[in-house]
Parts: structure tokens; sequence; C-alpha cells
């Protein structure tokens, strides 16, 4: 693999003389401007989640030299009498900056810092490569080559990008190396699209970029890594109270979602959303941020979209998709996003609906509006995308195990409370003598389930039974609810990785198209040296910016399947351990029915018949034990002897019966 370019770093500049401070003084004060900013999305080192950047880091290229005057003589001029930056300067809100390389002052105005250290640019570019800043209250000049700006999360609403300018930084742009993209273009492959139009790379608007490119509103060369950079914490998103609604007198029937945000701050804002809302939303994301990997929303369905069950599997998938997205570190700071969550007036909403649709940042230009430090990614990193992709397609393959193992265990716990009422009402029945012939007394007078009358012993045993006939009811009931409220929002967690390789394979190939991209690029260098190398260096710069985006979704990707697995695995046994804990109480509580005193002093009154009994007659009879594989033969045996003697038709007749005989004891899973 070969080594990285590096930027070339920018000529010193000389140092301020006490002429050019005055002029800018003058200048600081006499003009104003105003300063438009598009949507920036930092990146933070993938290995570290710390903004701290070390000493090795920051030199590992040998940093500039102290910017210098001279005088002809090779002599360094230092005038001390030169007044301090921060009695020049009014001091206005400034933008952050970090160090890239150690600076040690060598004039009282000059203000001293090591590779690292934040610093507050109070104004840029002063003049001949200075600016001021300041650090823990100090106030001084500092190098414009010894930092790089980081940019915060300011929106641009109308801002204006020309389709046709190089995504370049701007002391690029300064060198004479570097030529406009409206200049000559090479004929060679660089300019040439490829012939699959349907791949990824293709549609979400990677090659597009990579070859017209765009140009950011600011300079970032934030030396981080490919991650998304957090700029605040994440809020929670709860989807609850689904209503049928119905317009135009009863011919359109829907279902609204009321849509609460929970902020850190304590602040939540609540709306409410239509399934079609969320489609629109989704639309528009996918339109807009073509090149990041969204949440699944869950299919449409027309028949049954009323039914209960269906509506609260939708409100959990819908829950799980909102929250994704509030988790996603560039979507969650979205115009879109904010929109959805927070527009409760309809008018307001068709305005800004005909506004989002218009928008102008979509596709490519997505690319456009991301900052990162240049040549970062060695060579693509091609080996982490392989791996990568290599992890999701064994995670594929892998998924269909879990996902049958999880729906046995749901069908293991609905067949468990199935036999719980089973043995409660068999038991029931025992002892009240449910629906026995008049020729039989199975209870006395007292209700007991004795023969004799007044027989406190049977009246105790029969009440305490009871005591336990109820207790396995309510254990049945648990049973119910832990399946519906644990262990179904389980599965349907596990079944949205189902397909990772085929979720993830839009990402993978922009990747790997960037990369080939970037290779020819390479490759052809030698054939380009009569172009000074510059459409080649202005490509391999944008496929950077593709490496970059890809990767900082791997590490998302990473990082939701990590917090994903963590919180569902520990929500599940959450919900084992408070259902075995409340099934234990019961099964103390009915217990405790046998223990005396409370034993003997049930006798002191007659039965009280269960709630249970008027449901007896509801419990269908079941089978008490599986049909054996003799008696199937045995059958099937029978069966072919009479067609026997049908001949050749006859032989076909048994084939056909002993297999359908075989076959029907194979039942269709319950589906969630």
């Amino acid at each position: 693999m070969t080594s990285k370019v590096r930027p070339v770093i920018p000529p010193k500049p000389a140092r301020l003389s006490i002429s050019s401070q005055k002029r800018d003084t003058a200048y600081s004060t006499n003009s104003t401007s105003s300063t438009k900013r598009d949507t920036a999305y930092s990146m933070n080192s993938t290995h570290s989640t710390s903004t701290t950047y070390s000493q090795e880091q920051m030199t590992e290229s040998p940093p500039p030299a102290s910017p210098v005057s001279s005088n002809g003589n090779d002599e360094e001029i230092v005038d001390d009498r030169t007044p301090r930056a921060s009695e020049v300067f009014s001091l206005p809100a400034g933008r952050q900056a970090r160090a890239l390389y150690n600076f040690e002052g060598e004039t009282v105005q000059e203000l001293s810092f090591k590779a690292g250290d934040v610093l507050n640019v109070l104004k840029e570019r002063l003049a001949e490569g200075w600016s001021l800043a300041e650090k823990d209250g100090k106030t001084g000049l500092v190098p414009d080559a010894y930092i790089t700006y980081t940019t915060e999360f300011t929106g641009l609403p109308n801002a204006t990008l020309s389709p046709t300018c190089s995504y370049i930084s701007e002391d690029s742009m300064d060198s004479s190396t570097v030529l406009s993209s409206n200049g000559p273009r090479s004929s060679t492959m660089l300019g040439r699209r490829q012939l699959n139009r349907f791949s990824w790379f293709v549609t979400t608007g990677v090659e597009e970029f990579i070859l017209n490119g765009g140009e950011p509103l600011i300079d970032n060369n934030s030396p981080s890594g490919p991650s998304w950079q957090e700029k605040a914490p994440i809020f929670k998103v709860l989807i609850h109270h689904p209503e049928k609604r119905v317009k135009l007198g009863g011919v359109s029937e829907y279902t609204i979602f009321h849509v609460t945000s929970s902020f850190a701050n304590g602040v939540q804002v609540t709306v409410e959303r239509r399934f079609s809302h969320f489609e629109w939303l989704y639309n528009c994301l996918s339109s807009k941020f073509g090149a990041l990997i969204l949440p699944p929303l869950p299919e449409k369905q027309y028949s049954g979209r009323f039914n209960e069950g269906f509506i609260e599997k939708r409100r959990r998938a819908l829950e799980r998709f909102i929250n994704r997205l509030a988790r996603h570190p560039v979507i969650r700071y979205s115009d879109l996003l904010t929109h959805f969550l927070s527009c409760e007036d309809e008018s307001e909403w068709r305005k800004r609906e005909k506004q989002f649709e218009a928008e102008r940042i979509v596709g490519h230009t997505f690319f456009q509006h991301v900052y990162h430090p240049e040549f970062n990614v060695d060579d693509g990193d091609i080996e982490t995308m392989e791996r990568f992709e290599a992890h999701a397609r064994a995670m594929e393959k892998l998924m269909p195990w879990i996902n049958e193992a999880s729906q046995a265990h749901k069908d293991s716990i609905d067949e468990m409370q199935r036999q719980y009422r089973r043995v409660s009402f068999a038991l029931l029945r025992l002892i009240t003598g449910h629906n026995a012939d008049d020729g039989f007394e199975s209870t006395n007078e007292d209700g007991a389930w004795c023969w004799r009358d007044g027989c406190h012993a049977c009246l105790s045993l029969t009440k305490a039974l009871q005591s336990t006939v109820e207790s396995m009811q309510t254990i049945a009931d648990l049973y119910e609810l832990y399946a519906k409220e644990t262990v179904v929002p389980w599965i349907e967690s596990l079944r949205e990785y189902s397909y990772p390789s085929s979720n993830y394979e839009a990402l993978v190939d922009m990747h790997m198209g960037a990369y080939k991209k970037f290779k020819d690029v390479s490759e052809e260098n030698e054939s380009l040296h009569h172009l000074g190398d510059i459409d080649g260096e202005t490509i391999r710069s944008r496929c950077d910016t593709v490496f970059n985006v890809t990767l900082a979704e791997v590490d998302r990707i990473h990082e939701e399947r990590v917090q994903d697995f963590q919180e569902n695995t520990k929500q599940y046994l959450d919900g084992q351990i408070e259902y075995y804990e409340k099934i234990l109480e019961e099964l103390r509580q009915a217990r405790s029915a046998f223990d005396e005193p409370h034993y003997t002093a049930l006798s002191q009154s007659a039965r009280t018949p269960s709630q249970y009994e008027t449901m007896i007659d509801d419990q269908r009879p079941v089978l008490s034990r599986p049909v054996s594989v003799n008696t199937v033969s045995s059958v099937s045996d029978v069966v072919g002897g009479v067609v026997d003697g049908m001949g050749s038709m006859g032989n076909f007749l048994k084939k056909t019966a002993r297999t359908s005989i075989g076959r029907s004891s194979m039942f269709d899973r319950i589906i969630l």
C-alpha cells in the first residue's frame, strides 16, 4: 500500500510590523462583513472518542518554520516596541481552531501554544499570514500555517451552490498548481462515467460529485478521522396512543400516532402524525442524504390495517425507526427531522413541505458539505470496507438461525401459557364436579370436594386447591403478557438485522466505486503530467471525501449494532427477571395456602365459586399425547390395503396416502 499524500504547508509569513498592525486595525474598525456558512458535517477519529490531538499526531510532518521577516541581511527584525495585539484590536466573537504544531512566541505580541490546543481566533488572516487568537484568557498573534479551523453545525437556508466548481480548500486555491474546474479537462478516464447506470455508485450521486465536484463555503481541515462528530446529546422519541380518525364523512379512515420528543433539559414536544407523514420523511431524507444508510420504514399494509395487533406492531416499528434517526449524528440536526417532530400547524406543514421538496442540497451535493482532514484515509482503506462487507455477509447467512430459534422460543411460551390454563381448568373441573352426570356427587353442600357433609379437612383442601388454580391462571396471564411485551419486540428488533449485506450494499458500492476511480487516477498520474496533475489531484481529493463519508457510516453502523444488541438483550433479560419474579411470587402465594394456621382457617366458611368456573366450557379438548409413528404406519397400511386391488393406481394412491398422513403432523408457524 502506498503512502498517503500530505498537503503542502503554506509559505512562511513575515512577522507583522507596527505599520501593518495599524493598517489592519483601521481596516477592522472601519469595515464590516457578513458571512454565510453551509451545514458542515465534521468528523472525529474512529480510534478515540477524545477530541484532543496528541503531539505525535500533529508533528507527523515537520512543522513549518516560525514566520520571520528579513531586512535583506538575514537578520531577524524584532520590534519590542510593538504593542500587544489585545491593545491594538477589539475582541469580537471568534471562531474555534486547533493547533497543528507547537509554537513559541518570540515577541510580546505573539501567542504561544502547543499542538492540540484549542484557540479562539478573533480575527482571521490579519495580514502576511497571521491571525489574532485567544487562549486561556491571553490574546496574541498566531501564524495561520500552525492552526486549522473546526466548524460547528450551522445551517444556511439560502445557500447557493455552483455545480461546476471544484471541491478544494481555500488554501489549495492559492497554490499555483491548482486550476479552476472550469478550465480544460483531461480526455482520459478521469472524465469517463461508469456504464452501469444502476450502480449505487452512480445513483447516489457519488460519481457525479467525483467528476464535477462542488465548492464548500467554509474552509475546514479538522485533523480528525472518519467518524461523525457529536454536537449535542441524543434525545428520545416516544410514539404512543394510536387513534382511528375519519374524514370526508367517513369515506376516508386513517390512524394517527402521537409523537413525543423528550430532551435532556426536560422539554417535551408532542405532535400527531399519520403513517403517510413518516413515508414523506423517509423519502425526503433518502433524497437529501442518499449517501447515508437510513433505518428501515415499516411496510405499508391495506388489509387489516385497523386491527389492534397490527397497529401496535406498526407503532413499535415506527418508534424504532424515528429513534434511530434521532441517534444519527447527521440526520439528528436536519431541518427535515426537526420540522417533522415539532410542526403542529397544518398550513405551516404544507408550506415547509414544498420548501423541502424543492431542496437543492440533495444527492451528490451532500458531499460538498462534508468537511474533513485532507487525505486522512490511506488509499481508501479498502481493507476496512472489505472486512465490513464480509462480516455483513456472514451475519446475513447466520441470522436465520436466531430468527427461527427466537420464534420457536415465543411459540414455546405461548404453548406454556396454554398448558398452564389447561392444567388449571382441569384441576378446577375436578374439585367442582363441573359437567358431571346427575348420578355422580363430586361436592358436598359446602362446596367441598367430598361426599361427606361437614368435612372440614376436604373443605380446606378444596379451597387451597382453588387458590392454586387461580395462581396458575395468573401465571398464564403473565406468560401471555411477557410474550407480548418482551419477546415479540425482541424478535422484531432481531429481524431488522436479517439482511445486513443487502441493506449496506449501497454503502459498499459507493466506497468501491470511489476506490476504483481513485486507483484509475493514480495509475494515470504520469500520463497527466502535462496538466500539472491538477485533475487527478482534485479527483483524488473528492474520492477522499467519499471515503470519509462511507467509513464514517461504517463506524456509525458498528456503534448502532453494538447499542441495539446490547439494549435489546438487556431489555429481554430484564423482562425475564421481572416475569419470573412475579411467577415466583404467585407460586409462593399458592404454596402459603397449605401452611398452618391459614390452611385450617379455610374450613371456617363455605367455598366461594371461582371466577374461572364459567370459562371451563370454553376450553377446547386437546389430545393427551401425540399420534405415534406406529399408529400412522398402521393407518397407512390399511389405506394401502384397500386400494391395492386397483393395480398400479393402487400403488400410487398407497404412496400418496402415506405421504399425506406423514405430513399431517406438520403445521405452519404462527406468524407474529
